[in-house]
């Protein structure tokens, strides 16, 4: 994970006021992006992070590859904009959790299975199975 203040923005829309963004301002964080494999965390809380009082830009992300990613799959990650209380950007804030299965599932038995001539096999194998576990 890499985060902070890369200085530049990656969209047009990443710059309220000031002077129209240009394809040249945003193609070299594009291409360094791309060559490093990396991938922005969404950010919630403030849209703008930086600001001079006039204009307001995002120029500070969180990013990651993707064996970040893989070392991660259970986590669940919020990246935080924060108010700024005395510096011009706004802090970013990283919460990752552990996500938890907490929906329950429905146990679904169809009659049509009762039918199958596998069927008490199968039950037998499963039921034989988490005794052993």
């Amino acid at each position: 994970m890499v985060m902070g203040d890369f200085n530049s923005i990656l969209r047009p829309e990443d710059r309220l006021v000031g002077s129209q963004v240009q394809g040249e301002e945003t193609r070299d964080f594009r291409n360094f992006l791309n060559e490093c494999n990396l991938s922005e965390l969404p950010t919630f809380g403030r849209q703008f992070i930086w600001t001079n009082g006039y204009m307001y830009s995002r120029i500070d992300r969180a990013l990651v590859n993707v064996e970040w990613i893989v070392q991660m799959p259970s986590m669940q990650v919020i990246v935080m904009a924060i108010d700024a209380l005395f510096s011009d950007h706004s802090p970013l804030s990283i919460v990752m959790e552990e996500q938890r299965d907490s929906k329950k599932k429905l146990f679904r038995f169809y009659n049509c299975l009762a039918q199958h001539p596998e069927l008490k096999s199968k039950i037998q194998d499963s039921w034989q199975t988490q005794r052993e576990e």
